[in-house]
């Protein structure tokens, strides 16, 4: 390549007219010093303030640890509040929107909180996916139903049911939920897969603080079942309920003779009271803005209401697949509770038969990403549970698998796939099944040939989906519904953070295809499911899973310890 030199001014010290003027005050010539450009002097600046945020997530990660060992919440409302101060001091002298800066504050202490809650997320190593390239041979039981599994055992503590769930996927939502119960006054326990629940004298929330943790179903059955009486009672949470919108559920609420108060003036989050009156409508109307899940709550709680509960809503409301879930919990229990396309009826009742062992059907999604593993590895993944037949979101995720290049087998007590023929064309339309978006870009990768997305609703996900094509390399075009993947030769370079738990089993997916793509963040596929790394790497073969055993120092052990004599 040709040494191309500076261009260097002509000399003009010698032209007529013109005097040396080096030797005038504050001038040096060509070495005068120049002004720092306004990027220079804001990377300064952020260089600087990611330093102080380091050092504050340090001494708020502190007091979040010494608090969590005492089996207190991360968050102290008390210190938050008093921190708080000099920010809305400061913000008036700076000229700053309060309200942003609040959102600024409360971002800030996630980030503090999120270190100590998920330690994973620190800067640990990353995880490098390099499967065995063996056909598989699986044989497990699970994952049941997150969701069922939380109507599961709330219905249990409300009925003081003495009963026992297994096998479940308990993670930190369950067992957040059965904590937060049990501080209303039920008997939940856990211990590996079964969650048991034991009966007392009643679950009531009157003049309790309940600490709902950080999931939002958690929440909403806390509220729904504490409508059924007039009183109050306080509910703080995690990080991420912190900073929940609670003016969605306002126009809700107040028809049912409750409202919900936050307790801190400048957040619409927890920790809040809710206060109920007892005058409470029979018939509530639901809109486009209802969240789902808080409308199954409602329906699970229907029958401890005076005059039970009637939800009316338009055709193919979005909810309804969640409505169906607690009007079946609630049927097998005896509550003659009634579905049609447009309104749900839930009737007053004293009376219930809660099973011994009820039977929780598996997980349509998380078990469709699990049964997605022989189209890239070859064998067999046989999962033992009930599928959920009649479910949109099932029949949609058994679509998607067939389309991906799979057989799938199903029975009453079990569900299979093997490989089948490599498809010629993939044309997935999700539909209720939107979670397996990731899977089913590891399985157009797989496919080798020109494959379509559809049906992906939710705007977040469909971005992260195609950040991780363009991370990975690969040709895409946005279409009006979704988007068309041309698989090539996948491009890695560093380690990834996976924005939800099913990107993550897509990048253990894509690893049969190019082994040593690499993950920062397992634990989030590991708070999904428990189990998925103990699968995941007793590959390839596998007859049921175990959990770890805990190996526990006995008594000789403990004796054989080494004394040492200190004159």
């Amino acid at each position: 390549m040709p040494n191309y030199k500076k261009f260097d001014s002509p000399d003009r010290s010698d032209r007529p007219g013109r005097s040396d003027r080096s030797d005038r005050p504050g001038r040096s010539g060509g070495d005068a010093p120049r002004k720092p450009s306004l990027l220079h002097e804001i990377r300064d600046l952020d260089e600087r303030l990611i330093s102080m945020i380091s050092r504050r997530n340090t001494l708020m990660g502190k007091a979040a640890s010494k608090r969590k060992l005492k089996g207190l919440p991360l968050a102290d409302p008390d210190m938050e509040r008093r921190i708080f101060e000099i920010w809305t001091t400061k913000s008036a002298d700076e000229k700053f929107n309060l309200k942003a800066a609040r959102r600024v504050f409360e971002q800030l202490n996630t980030l503090a909180y999120t270190c100590v809650a998920k330690p994973e997320n620190r800067n640990l190593p990353s995880y490098s996916l390099s499967p065995p390239r063996r056909p598989v041979k699986v044989t497990i039981d699970g994952p049941c139903s997150l969701f069922q599994s939380q109507l599961w055992i709330a219905l249990a503590a409300m009925c003081s049911a003495d009963a026992k769930m297994s096998p479940l996927s308990v993670n930190d939502q369950l067992t957040e939920l059965a904590k937060a119960f049990n501080q209303a006054g039920a008997h939940i326990s856990w211990e590996n897969d079964t969650i048991e629940s034991r009966s007392g004298e009643g679950v009531f929330f009157e003049d309790k603080l309940v600490f709902a943790g950080d999931d939002e179903m958690t929440l909403y059955l806390i509220l729904a079942f504490g409508l059924k009486s007039p009183g109050k009672f306080k509910i703080a949470g995690g990080p991420i309920l912190k900073q929940y919108d609670s003016r969605q559920l306002t126009s809700l609420l107040s028809p049912l003779g409750a409202r919900l108060n936050t307790l801190d003036l400048q957040s619409h989050g927890l920790p809040a009271r809710l206060e109920c009156g007892g005058n409470m409508v029979s018939s509530l109307t639901l809109t486009e803005e209802t969240p789902p899940k808080f409308a199954a709550a409602l329906t699970l709680a229907g029958w401890t209401y005076p005059q039970g509960m009637n939800l009316k809503f338009d055709k193919n409301w979005a909810g309804i697949s969640e409505i169906r879930d607690a009007v079946e919990v609630l049927n097998t229990c005896g509550i003659k509770a009634v579905l049609t396309e447009t309104e749900c009826t839930v009737p007053f009742s004293n009376s219930f038969s809660f099973p011994e062992q009820p039977n929780i059907a598996l997980d349509p999604e998380l078990s469709a990403a699990l049964l997605s593993i022989p189209a890239f590895a070859g064998g067999n993944v046989t999962i033992k549970g009930t599928w959920p037949k009649n479910s949109p979101k099932a029949k949609d995720a058994l679509k998607a698998l067939t389309l991906g290049g799979l057989v799938v087998k199903v029975s009453d007590t079990e569900i299979s796939s093997t490989k089948g023929e490599q498809p010629q064309s993939v044309n997935i339309d999700f539909g209720e099944a939107s979670k397996l978006f990731p899977i089913g870009i590891a399985l157009a990768v797989n496919s080798g040939t020109q494959c379509s997305l559809q049906g992906i609703k939710d705007v977040t996900l469909f971005e992260q989906g195609i950040e991780l094509l363009e991370r990975l390399g690969l040709q895409y075009a946005r279409t009006e519904d979704g988007v068309q993947i041309t698989p090539g030769r996948l491009e890695w370079e560093d380690a990834w953070t996976a924005p939800t738990p099913y990107f993550g089993i897509a990048l253990g997916l894509m690893a049969w295809i190019r082994p040593g793509l690499s993950l920062l963040n397992p634990g989030d596929i590991t708070e999904l499911w428990p189990r998925y790394w103990t699968l995941y790497n007793s590959l390839p073969e596998i007859d049921g899973l175990k959990d770890p055993e805990v190996k526990e120092l006995n008594d000789d052990a403990k004796s054989n310890r080494r004394r040492i004599k200190i004159d």
